[in-house]
């Protein structure tokens, strides 16, 4: 890929990610019909999804990198808040990676981004269910997204700290 073809690639996939953020009931094949150049930057939807799942996982790290200064209680809370913080940022790219976790392709890809976060709550890398500590630690995240959504209404005050303190509590 030459350089002009692969930052076309980047800013189609900027623009696609933006639309997925607003429209988030797409399916892949009808996100990269939305832009002129989705087609051609991509060959098909597997491809975006590699595309996506890097960028999701490139605010991931940067999000965990920047919780890592701040006073964050456990290293779980902070994996758990930095996944959290990725996906208000990414909504659209997180919509469509959870509708395609159980694609073949992207199995190691996800299987790496638990392994991180487990590594990134404390778990020894050595440990026998690294994937399976990641996976929980994603699960946590997920709950309290949705928790954040229906508490807003109930208790608007409630921090998202104190929100995921008792999500990891539950």
């Amino acid at each position: 890929m030459t350089w002009d073809a692969y930052n076309r690639r980047k800013e189609t996939l900027r623009d696609l990610l933006a639309i997925a953020d607003r429209r988030r009931d797409l399916t892949l094949t009808e996100l990269l019909d939305t832009v002129d150049e989705g087609r051609s930057a991509f060959a098909n939807e597997t491809e975006l999804l590699f595309d996506l799942q890097m960028a999701w996982f490139q605010r991931l790290s940067g999000q965990l990198d920047r919780l890592v200064s701040e006073s964050v209680e456990t290293p779980e809370l902070m994996a758990v808040t930095a996944w959290v913080n990725a996906a208000a940022e990414m909504p659209g790219a997180r919509a469509l990676l959870d509708a395609h976790l159980h694609e073949p392709a992207l199995a190691k890809a996800f299987a790496k981004e638990q392994a991180f976060l487990a590594a990134s709550a404390g778990v020894p890398m050595d440990h026998p269910d690294l994937t399976g500590h990641g996976r929980r630690i994603m699960d946590s995240a997920r709950e309290s997204v949705v928790d954040e959504i229906e508490i807003v209404d109930e208790e608007p005050r409630m921090g998202l700290v104190a929100k995921l303190r008792s999500v990891i509590a539950a």
